[in-house]
Parts: C-alpha cells; sequence; structure tokens
C-alpha cells in the first residue's frame, strides 16, 4: 500500500524587518510557522521586528497618527506600563489605566489604540511594531525580549530610563544651540530694520538740511533703497535658493559634507563625537543588558542612525564580527569611538561585564558632553557678539557721519 506524503500545511506570513544595510522593510514569505520565517529572515542577516500571519495583516492601514509622538511621552508610557505590569497587573488593564489618566491628553488615542491592538490579542511588540517610526526600534526589539522571558515590567523601566536619557541628551544639545540660533536671528532683524526703515529717514532729514551724506552712509542707504525695490524679486530669488537648499541637504553628497564638517570640526566636531559616543555605548549596553544578541544589537543601532559616517561605523562592526573578529578588534579598526572606550570594552569582553561598562563608557561621554557643550558656548558667545556689534557699530556710524556735516552747514 503506497504511504501518503503529508506536507505541513503552509501559509503566507507578513514581517517587518530591519535590513542588512539599517532599513526597515516590509514583506511577506511563504512558511509552515513564523518559527521557520523568523530563522530565514535571521540567517540572512536581518533583525526581525514582528511576524504576522495571513495576508489580512498587509492589508491593513497602520493606524492613524494621532498627532506627533515625542519621547517624553513614550518614556512616561514605558514608566507606568513597567511599575504597573511590574506590580502583577496585566498589560492591557496598565494600558486603559495609562490612557485615561496616566498620559496628557494629546497622547491618550495613541494609547487608546494600543490598548485595543493589546485586548484583541495581539502583542505588546507588535503592536508597537505596527507605529512605525513613532516607536523607535530599540522599544520594539526590548518589549519582545521581555515577551519572550517574562520580564515585562522590568523591560519596560528600562526602557523608559533610556528614552529619558536620550531625551536629557537632546535638550542639552537643544539649549545650546538655542543661544547661537536666537543671536543670528535677532541681528539680522537688527541689522535689516535700520537698512530698511530707519536709514532712510535720517536720509531725508539730512537731505533736507543740505548735509551731504558720507560714502558709508551712501553705501548703505543704497543696499536699503536696492532691497526695498527689489523686495519681489529678492523674495522670489530666496525662495528658489531654499528650495535648492533644502532639495540639496536631502541628497547623499549633502550628507556626506555635514558629516565631515559634524565629526572634524575644530570645535564642535569634538561635541559631535562625544554626543555619537554617548549614544551608540547607551543603546548598546540597553540592548545587550536585555538579553539581545550582540549582532542584533549591532543592526537595530544601525537602523537608529541618521548619519552616513555612523551608519558606516555600524555596518564595518558588523561585517568584523561575521567575520569571526572580536568587538574589540572591530572597534579599533574604526577611528569614532576614543582609545579609553575601546579599552573599557576590551576589560569589558574579559570580565564578562559588557553592557555594565558600556552603560560607564556612556555616562563618562555624556558628562564630557555637557562640559564641552559649554565650552562651545562660551567661546561662540563673544564671537557672536564681536560680529553682530561690529555691523550694528558699522551701521550707527553711517548714521552718525552726516552730524558733522549738519553741524558745518548750521555753523555756516
Amino acid at each position: 500500500m503506497p504511504v501518503e506524503l503529508r506536507t505541513e500545511p503552509r501559509a503566507t506570513f507578513v514581517y517587518r524587518v530591519i535590513d542588512v544595510d539599517g532599513r526597515e522593510v516590509n514583506g511577506t514569505l511563504a512558511a509552515g510557522s513564523a518559527e521557520e520565517v523568523a530563522r530565514k529572515l535571521r540567517s540572512e542577516g536581518r533583525t526581525v521586528l514582528s511576524i504576522g500571519r495571513d495576508q489580512a495583516i498587509a492589508a491593513q492601514v497602520r493606524p492613524a497618527r494621532a498627532g506627533r509622538v515625542r519621547r517624553g511621552d513614550l518614556a512616561l508610557l514605558c514608566r507606568h506600563l513597567g511599575t504597573m505590569t511590574d506590580a502583577g497587573v496585566p498589560i492591557s488593564e496598565a494600558l486603559e489605566a495609562a490612557a485615561r489618566e496616566g498620559v496628557r491628553p494629546e497622547f491618550r488615542p495613541f494609547v487608546q489604540a494600543l490598548a485595543t491592538e493589546v485586548e484583541s490579542g495581539r502583542p505588546l511588540s507588535e503592536a508597537f511594531a505596527r507605529r512605525g517610526r513613532d516607536v523607535p526600534a530599540i522599544m520594539v526589539a526590548l518589549t519582545r525580549a521581555a515577551e519572550s522571558t517574562g520580564q515585562l515590567g522590568p523591560m519596560l523601566l528600562r526602557a523608559s530610563d533610556h528614552l529619558q536619557r536620550g531625551e536629557r541628551l537632546s535638550r542639552q544639545i537643544r539649549a545650546a544651540a538655542a543661544y547661537p540660533i536666537f543671536m543670528l536671528v535677532a541681528g539680522s532683524a537688527v541689522v535689516a530694520g535700520l537698512l530698511l526703515f530707519v536709514l532712510p529717514r535720517f536720509a531725508k532729514i539730512y537731505a533736507d538740511r543740505g548735509a551731504e551724506l558720507p560714502v558709508p552712509t551712501k553705501i548703505l542707504l543704497g543696499i536699503g533703497t536696492g532691497v526695498r525695490e527689489n523686495l519681489t524679486v529678492l523674495s522670489i530669488s530666496a525662495a528658489i535658493l531654499a528650495t535648492a537648499i533644502f532639495l540639496f541637504s536631502r541628497s547623499k553628497a549633502c550628507l556626506l559634507m555635514i558629516d565631515r564638517l559634524r565629526f572634524h570640526a575644530p570645535v564642535f566636531g569634538r561635541v559631535a563625537r562625544l554626543a555619537f559616543v554617548a549614544v551608540a555605548c547607551r543603546t548598546l549596553a540597553t540592548l545587550l543588558a536585555s538579553g539581545i544578541h550582540l549582532l542584533d544589537a549591532i543592526a537595530i543601532c544601525r537602523g537608529l542612525v541618521r548619519s552616513p559616517r555612523a551608519e558606516a561605523f555600524w555596518i564595518a562592526i558588523d561585517a568584523k564580527l561575521r567575520d569571526g573578529g572580536s568587538l574589540v578588534d572591530a572597534l579599533r579598526a574604526e577611528t569614532l569611538l576614543p582609545s579609553t572606550v575601546v579599552s573599557m570594552v576590551a576589560a569589558g569582553e574579559r570580565t564578562g561585564r559588557l553592557p555594565a561598562v558600556l552603560g560607564r563608557a556612556a555616562d563618562f561621554a555624556e558628562e564630557d558632553l555637557e562640559i564641552a557643550l559649554k565650552q562651545a558656548t562660551s567661546l561662540l558667545e563673544p564671537v557672536m557678539i564681536l560680529v553682530f556689534g561690529s555691523i550694528l557699530g558699522a551701521v550707527a556710524i553711517a548714521l552718525l557721519l552726516p552730524l558733522f556735516s549738519v553741524s558745518r552747514v548750521v555753523a555756516g
């Protein structure tokens, strides 16, 4: 009697992964189980974010955004969920409680959508993954690792701490950049006001008095007159220039040029390097401490960066590790991390305390970054004061020089 060959039923699975080049990619794959899909994707060097069954999942529309999702909101949500689940509250109830009163009103629709999906049986990590860039990949990875180990509460608290540290670092950089931007905008507005409105009035007064305008005053008056008479043409030209700059800023050549300036500038290059070290070490430490494999952690780090130089750094590290090298050897071949951090990583690998050592390196980098930001700001302040003071002084002198001619006319 012939033996009937039985084949395992196969279904179409929809997956979302971080590809080998660090991009988030969606796709479908026919397999017997989700585990088989995950094994195949990982064998291709991809980091799995979510896997769902049936084409119906692919046809689902991504949840609509309820507005801009702040990292501070996500950190507070993770803190709330971690505390409640650590106390034994089911995650669906914790989400409902957070949607009612645990978050600010603008963020509640986002949390309510998460609660609805979790109540319908979808894992929290998959609900996070469906939010795209609103939820960083590190949160998805940490939540998935927590669900597999049953440590959701502590892991969410760790994710909250990571997000809060990142937000604090971003605030420090924004605060350091706020002063020069304010000075640039305010100084430009004052100079434009003097040229377009104040100087022409003074020129009319001097002309009525029969005073001869000196050359500096004539030059500035000519500039102001030219701007007023050609305002439409200048506005269109400025719009075209702004559009061209915007388009060029999205090109790879511009990103590479900005990267070179960012990492190699005399003063601000050190700030950029310290910021990269702080973020890289903190993210890698958080992922490794959560039990995520080193190669998967590096793929997640690569997917989080927007800098071509930083992306090239993680690609080189990943390639060295896949060739059988150690993390320390891979880091020594790069130049973005200082030798002190590499030495700390070597000690962490020898003692088996790599996550803790990376976290300590991130602490040192954040402290050095705070000092470097203060030094850069203190250096920039007198330079900007000198530049704008000189411009305003030149305008003031151009306004006052005709007074000598007026006094001679009156005296005569």
